[in-house]
């Protein structure tokens, strides 16, 4: 996947091609220390109490306040930065190379994924600023014509000595050890190749994972999306529908194997209906109903002359895992580009297109009231609402403050945590995320 095909399936819908800016290979391994921390301390913290002193322990974030973890993206730096929920202060920031990257948390640690540099770097638990350990996980595996670097987007951990390390420029999963105190590469990989739909030029864009330690099983997102097909009008992308579906895919973490869901995509995955799930929207899993909740951005059917028609496939759908069937829970055909879908409970959600956002009961099959004011990312908090950021615009092509905010479930609107949380300017926010993870 090329770099405007990382806009495709982000962002083009929406035109802001500003993500696409930058090299594609800013980071080799030998550079894994380049790292910057705007903290004092750049110490590495003792494991926690019980742990073996000869390797990492499992994070523990016990003492520590809840915060968001903001990552900006930006051409010549990228940062993170922890916002203290308790103080509205930010705590630390951690700044590295690259136009872009994410974080993520599905575990007992947070982590932090260079997209640029292939670099995963485990953080400390209590102090989401400072690294702990660092793998590259680039592997040697790309395609001839392919990307150089394999874009990890994702990190499940199911052990304290075992993580999954999704690469969406890459077929193969990497598997990692996050007690090893001195990174390095993976373990393993899991091949997905052989997962690959009849006609897919691609990779199979491993979009988001999700963890269900109930059936001992790490359930994987595959996007499929055919980036080759889209047309340009006007200088604008626009994705055009295929015969590719997306699909949910099973891994057993005690063989590391595929599983037959029972479906009809390869290796037994489940077939899903929608199309171009977005980077940065996790796979929800409603333990309430042993359902997943998957947000699709859609695409443009093509026309008989090669154009772009209509929006389509764009939705929310559920996937039952205890039968396989699936459902579309919301049309969105008629929203601009979705960025985020939040999920705090059975009866409450909420959905970011870019600018603006809306709270939807997943009860319902349209959305609910919006979100006041306008919001461009959005993610649960883990008490019960969510957390966002909006950065407006004005009409001269000025930007205002970039602000975090926290959006109640109630009619109340958003209020202000902190505003412009990142050392510099500029950029834009990729990924936003609660930790301790909810």
């Amino acid at each position: 996947m090329n770099r405007l095909s990382l806009c495709l399936g982000l962002l083009a819908p929406m035109g802001f091609l500003w993500a696409c800016t930058g090299d594609d290979d800013v980071y080799r391994p030998d550079d894994a220390g380049a790292f910057d921390a705007s903290t004092t301390d750049q110490s590495s913290p003792p494991p926690p109490d019980g742990g073996d002193p000869t390797g990492l322990a499992c994070g523990d974030a016990g003492g520590a306040p809840p915060r968001v973890l903001l990552l900006q993206g930006n051409p010549t730096k990228s940062e993170l930065a922890a916002v203290n929920l308790t103080t509205n202060a930010v705590d630390g920031r951690l700044a590295f190379e690259g136009a872009y990257g994410t974080t993520s948390s599905l575990g007992t640690d947070p982590y932090l994924l260079g997209g640029e540099s292939d670099l995963v770097i485990r953080l400390d638990a209590r102090e989401p600023w400072k690294s702990v350990a660092t793998w590259n996980i680039r592997g040697d595996d790309a395609l001839p014509d392919g990307d150089t670097n394999a874009n990890p987007v994702a990190v499940v951990q199911t052990a304290c000595n075992k993580a999954y390390v999704l690469r969406y420029n890459r077929d193969r999963i990497a598997v990692i050890d996050p007690s090893d105190a001195t990174g390095g590469s993976p373990t393993k990989y899991i091949d997905l190749a052989p997962l690959k739909q009849a006609g897919d030029p691609n990779m199979l864009e491993m979009t988001s994972a999700v963890y269900v330690p109930a059936k001992k099983r790490v359930y994987v997102l595959l996007g499929n999306i055919d980036f080759t097909n889209y047309v340009q009008v006007d200088n604008f992308p626009y994705l055009l529908c295929t015969d590719l579906v997306p699909s949910i895919i099973a891994i057993d973490v005690e063989t590391d194997e595929v599983v037959s869901l029972g479906g009809t995509a390869p290796g037994g995955g489940i077939a899903l209906e929608g199309y171009n799930p977005p980077l940065g929207s996790p796979l929800v899993y409603d333990a309430a109903f042993d359902r997943l909740l998957v947000l699709q951005a859609g695409c443009n059917a093509a026309l008989g002359d090669g154009s772009p028609g209509e929006m389509t496939r764009r939705r929310v759908e559920q996937v039952d895992l205890a039968t396989g069937a699936v459902k579309t829970l919301l049309s969105l055909d008629d929203k601009s580009f979705p960025s985020s879908l939040a999920f705090a409970s059975g009866e409450h959600a909420a959905i970011a297109f870019g600018f603006e956002g809306y709270h939807w009961d997943p009860r319902e099959t349209t959305l609910g009231p919006v979100i006041e004011g306008g919001i461009d990312l959005v993610a649960r908090d883990g008490r019960g609402g969510f957390l966002g950021t909006h950065q407006p615009y004005y009409a001269d092509g000025g930007a205002g403050p970039l602000r975090v905010l926290s959006v109640p479930t109630t009619d109340a609107g958003p209020t202000v945590i902190v505003q412009d949380p990142f050392s510099k300017p500029g950029g834009y926010v990729a990924a936003i995320e609660a930790w301790p993870h909810p």
